[in-house]
């Protein structure tokens, strides 16, 4: 099945999340979901990591105060960041190897390495050629996983935008723009379902 490319980069559907998955090593694959299933950008997640004690699991969400998003363009200074069910045991269990110090800090570049070496493993495709430049370039990067989160979320409760651009620090503009009719198939859909279920309280 074709690959779904948006402004450049992969958005998975649940069986690609899972291919490129069973290829990381047990800590990468907690870091792996922590990045997707709360849909930060990468130096909030990294910022969270340095603050665990942010994760509310009780209430199924992650909060983002004052000074933890450092994205210059960034909408929001603040937020809530609301997580499914499954999102909500992933957390669980990246905060207890945070405690633990099993997880450390990688670079964006070095992720992305990682992500590409697990994806090529998986029998992915991990490139298109550019059209203005002719030449090869990655669709499997870091931001990867943020988007596919929202367009997940999009996919499924597209009549709660205003909290989906509110959790994920978006505005709503863009969701309509860039996340609103991504072309998954009826099964992809229900395959995604499984892993947004319980977020913002959902079904």
């Amino acid at each position: 099945m074709t690959e779904i490319i948006k402004q450049g980069v992969q958005i998975l559907n649940a069986a690609e999340y899972e291919k490129i998955r069973s290829q990381l090593n047990q800590v990468h694959q907690l870091i792996f979901d922590g990045m997707l299933f709360t849909g930060m950008r990468i130096e909030e997640f990294w910022r969270f990591i340095e603050h665990p004690e942010w994760f509310h699991a009780d209430r199924q969400f992650v909060e983002l105060p004052p000074g933890s998003i450092l994205k210059v363009k960034a909408k929001m200074r603040e937020r809530t960041v609301l997580l499914s069910n499954i999102g909500t045991r992933a957390i669980r269990d990246l905060v207890g190897a945070v405690y633990r110090g099993e997880i450390k800090h990688i670079t964006k570049q070095g992720w992305g390495q990682n992500l590409r070496r697990a994806a090529i493993k998986a029998g992915m495709n991990i490139q298109v050629m550019d059209a203005k430049t002719g030449k090869p370039r990655y669709t499997v990067a870091p931001k990867m996983l943020r988007k596919t989160w929202i367009s997940w979320l999009m996919l499924c409760y597209p009549e709660d935008g205003l909290r989906i651009a509110s959790s994920s620090g978006h505005d709503t503009g863009t969701l309509m723009r860039h996340y609103l009719s991504m072309p998954f198939s009826p099964q992809e859909k229900e395959q995604i379902r499984a892993y947004v279920i319980g977020w913002a309280n959902r079904t």
